[in-house]
């Protein structure tokens, strides 16, 4: 192969610099065209192969924006590559295209830790599919024209075809499994709506025996493996993941809105003990126990929805999904020992180069599948089947690479304040703020801050209390078809506070009908700073983990639109100026002091959600026990949260898994634990 010469960077009068550059730089693209795009393609497939599993619990938006650019160039590079390939089919300087194209089918099936980016890219698999019959229809085309008699790649050519077709069948297939799960019409959807609830009653009650069987108890069990030198319980561990195999069915299903309509009558004494033994348990392994159990669940679904490796241990089971391993990564070694031992100086004389180039091909191959053994090894998929010791040994491995200690999401909960954002906007000016926010220099929502262990454990204890709760009163039931205030309901039935002022909260802040859920949310979020700020002095327990909820689910509403509709956009708007007109020539600089205007301007500030939170800060101030307010608040939001959970759509969650997760999906999940959505009283279903 000749090699392009580059003159020195500088020409006589006869000899202009760049058209001698330009000329040089096109010699060079026609020599080493062929041999950089399929190097490009592998680097791509590396690229994807170490660093997609990251973004599981990463939210960094340069992670993502890289693996999407990755995913996108991987196929459109292998793609362009195998059409460029069919003009150089007679070229004698590239002689080993043939046996580069199967190469390229096998980066076309992408690695084992990725086969969609996002959900939408499952749900266009039949795209993919016609993609697969189509490139492999091209690579048969190419290598047929540039077929040439010698049998010494004939082998290693055909066992290529082989790993690669299986490869992006695989893809294709993966993609296919995600889509049905999430397709209103799938076949999962379409059983429960005819009413077969047979297989849904089997694995919820597995699911809750396992749960009533892993549950410690009294018994302390360290999750984490630190706890003041206590020995770490494996079998607790084990028996988190096992559990969350046995749930994952269940559990997928309610994350992607296959909710089973059922009335189990099985289930309160199934799921009451379970509870019960978990809240007799020490309250820091209750709620590792809980949470940890939750990772896990979603860690599965997330491979489930967005890996190879995920769908073919589920849908084909550890047998059948190894043979097919086994297969392709035997096939791609053989490969490489009969390239190796081929002939390559015979009479067809093959460029060093482009055999330096199959070498990086085959050995990059072999490379990434050990990777992928490796890392199914020491996954949780492995776990749910296992038997015997070399079984066990795999689990330690994979305690090592999943720890305990070791979130699986990023366990940030993002935080919005409507009116601080306001007051920022206003400081930076209405233009410049504007394009300062589009462009990511500035953000109005924090989401740096970390979900607080406080905030855990009051989210678990509430919905402890709800769960351990049949009936209290003729309105209770399990209806989160919409926001009724019944949790605060029963809270106040049990007379904690003055009937006088539980009635004011009801009428102002709940029950009212003018008052719909995006509004109810803006108001409850300002009522909730209000209090915030006239309660300084106050260390109440639930006070600072109300404020998170509060924050977090004004982000929700207000900036990932959940639930927010035409009418919570107007009532944010609305909100909006209200705040920008109280900042107008009056010298307020900060919350606190537009909060405290707001409360005694009550002549000035008409608007409806100022209005309605000023009321409620009203009636929640005359709570004389700090504590008490503060529950109360509390309670507040987590039943909105737990409302979100199931309404904000299978979409919203299957997305989130992807970009590090949201603390509503792993409250969703709680609330299918803790055996909330089943149970129900026979004469009043309700719905979930």
């Amino acid at each position: 192969m000749v090699r392009p010469s580059f003159p020195a960077l500088h020409g006589g009068s006869g000899s202009p610099l760049l058209p001698a550059l330009v000329a040089n730089a096109q010699q060079f693209w026609n020599e080493w065209e062929i041999q950089c795009l399929v190097l490009a393609s592998f680097s791509l497939q590396v690229f994807l192969h170490f660093f997609s599993s990251i973004r599981k619990g990463n939210t960094s938006r340069l992670l993502s924006s890289l693996l999407w650019l990755a995913y996108l160039l991987a196929d459109y590079v292998a793609t362009f590559t195998l059409g460029r390939l069919t003009l150089h089919v007679d070229d004698p300087r590239h002689q080993l295209v043939l046996f580069w194209t199967p190469l390229l089918l096998l980066h076309l099936g992408s690695q084992e830790t990725i086969s969609a980016f996002s959900i939408e890219d499952a749900m266009l698999w039949k795209r993919h599919l016609l993609g697969l019959v189509s490139q492999v229809a091209l690579a048969i085309y190419i290598v047929a024209k540039s077929w040439r008699p010698d049998k010494q790649l004939l082998g290693p050519l055909v066992l290529m075809f082989i790993s690669g077709t299986i490869k992006y069948a695989e893809r294709t297939w993966a993609l296919m499994t995600a889509s049905s799960s999430m397709s209103p019409g799938s076949d999962s959807m379409a059983d429960h709506v005819l009413g077969v609830q047979d297989d849904v009653i089997l694995d919820a009650k597995s699911y809750f025996d396992e749960l009533h069987s892993i549950f410690p108890g009294k018994n302390v069990l360290d999750i984490e493996g630190h706890n003041g030198g206590r020995r770490t319980d494996d079998d607790g561990y084990e028996g988190l993941v096992m559990a969350a195999g046995k749930g994952f069915r269940l559990c997928l299903d309610f994350l992607t809105d296959m909710t089973p309509f059922l009335v189990w009558s099985n289930t309160d004494t199934i799921i009451d003990s379970a509870i019960k033994k978990l809240r007799t348990s020490n309250p820091e392994t209750q709620v590792q126990m809980a949470y940890k159990l939750v990772e896990i669940q979603l860690s599965l679904i997330y491979d489930y929805l967005y890996t190879k490796y995920g769908a073919l241990q589920f849908r084909l089971g550890l047998v059948s999904s190894g043979i097919e391993r086994l297969i392709t990564f035997f096939s791609t070694l053989a490969a490489l020992g009969l390239f190796v031992g081929a002939n390559l100086k015979g009479p067809f004389n093959y460029s060093r180069e482009d055999v330096m180039v199959s070498y990086v091909l085959l050995a990059g191959a072999i490379t990434l599948d050990i990777s992928s053994i490796f890392m199914l090894i020491s996954s949780y998929w492995l776990q749910l089947h296992r038997r015997g010791g070399l079984f066990g040994c795999s689990f330690s491995l994979a305690k090592c690479v999943h720890a305990g200690s070791k979130p699986l999401w990023s366990e940030k909960i993002a935080q919005y304040n409507l009116i601080d954002a306001c007051i920022q906007e206003e400081r930076g000016g209405i233009i410049c703020g504007w394009v300062m926010r589009r462009t990511g220099i500035v953000s109005d929502i924090n989401m740096s801050n970390t979900v607080s262990p406080e905030l855990k454990k009051l989210v678990l204890d509430k919905l402890f209390e709800v769960a351990s709760t049949r009936s209290v009163s003729d309105y209770w039931d399990w209806d989160f078809s919409k926001y009724r205030g019944m949790w605060l309901q029963w809270w106040l039935q049990e007379g904690r506070i003055q009937a006088d002022i539980a009635q004011g909260i009801l009428t102002d802040g709940i029950t009212d009908t003018d008052l719909y859920f995006p509004m109810t949310v803006i108001v409850w979020h300002i009522a909730t700073e209000m209090c915030w700020f006239a309660d300084e002095d106050d260390y109440s327990p639930c006070r600072a983990p109300s404020m998170e909820l509060s924050r977090y689910v004004m982000y929700l509403v207000a900036k990932r639109d959940v639930m927010s509709g035409s009418n919570g956009h107007f009532e944010l708007g609305k909100a909006r100026r209200q705040v920008k007109r109280i900042l107008e020539g009056r010298g307020i600089s900060d919350e606190r002091g537009l909060l405290k205007y707001a409360r005694q301007a009550t002549g000035q500030v008409t608007e409806p959600c100022f209005s309605r939170g000023r009321v409620i800060t009203d009636h929640l101030l005359k709570i004389s026990n700090g504590a008490q307010r503060w529950e109360l608040i509390s309670m507040v939001w987590i039943e909105m949260l737990c409302y979100l959970g199931p309404n904000c759509g299978a979409q919203f969650h299957a997305k989130h898994l992807s970009t590090g997760g949201e603390f509503v999906t792993h409250v969703r999940i709680l609330l299918v634990i803790l055996g909330i959505p089943f149970l129900r009283s026979d004469m009043k279903p309700g719905k979930f």
